[in-house]
């Protein structure tokens, strides 16, 4: 019987005993896949970028964003969305547009209460009476003797 982890790697013959895999590479792949977050996919994402002097842009782009996830988070702006593309990151770290971001940081961030609210649990207990189909095959002369 194959396991699992062996049917990932190993082939169609090969015997469970005879694999010594773990599970704990792909399990570090799976981590990093879920903590990897691109920061230039994010400015390509929110900003217009320019047509020459890129390097400078995104050296001063990558500093208002380091910026912004430190009073943020990372995640946060992953998925912080706006109608258009800016300019300039400096649009959302300007006290202007503080407090939208702030009410969008809130949102992304609630968590609802659950205790608050009663549980009903209506999935083992049964309403009405049972149904029994008609579990005879209908051909074509049964529908039109009918």
């Amino acid at each position: 019987m194959l396991s699992t982890t062996c049917s990932l790697f190993g082939g169609v013959r090969k015997d469970a005993d005879s694999c010594e895999y773990d599970g704990s590479f792909a399990k570090a792949l799976d981590m990093a896949a879920k903590k990897k977050i691109n920061k230039k996919q994010i400015l390509v994402r929110l900003v217009d970028l320019p047509r020459a002097g890129r390097r400078m842009f995104y050296m001063r782009e990558m500093k208002i964003l380091n910026t912004l996830c430190e009073r943020y988070s990372l995640e946060f702006m992953n998925v912080m969305t706006f109608k258009r593309k800016v300019d300039s990151m400096a649009y959302f770290a300007c006290e202007a547009l503080r407090p939208t971001m702030d009410q969008k940081f809130r949102a992304f961030n609630f968590k609802v209460d659950k205790s608050d609210y009663p549980t009903y649990n209506i999935h083992n207990k049964r309403f009405g009476r049972d149904v029994n189909p008609d579990t005879t095959k209908l051909t074509i002369k049964n529908f039109l003797d009918e």
